[in-house]
């Protein structure tokens, strides 16, 4: 009984972890794909205007 409890509580801390840090990795990629597009998208509107102000 006691190997049960003690593998039913390393098992539900474990996926936790993992759960948490999917979570946080998402969160991460997503930050930093939506930081690049935004860099981007600024240097096209910005080279666009340069080129019409000329």
């Amino acid at each position: 009984m006691n190997y049960f409890m003690i593998g039913m509580f390393s098992t539900l801390s474990l996926n936790s972890v993992l759960s948490q840090m999917a979570d946080h990795f998402f969160a991460g990629v997503v930050s930093i794909v939506g930081g690049v597009v935004s860099s981007i998208v600024v240097a096209r509107v910005k080279r666009r205007w340069k080129r019409r102000q000329e």
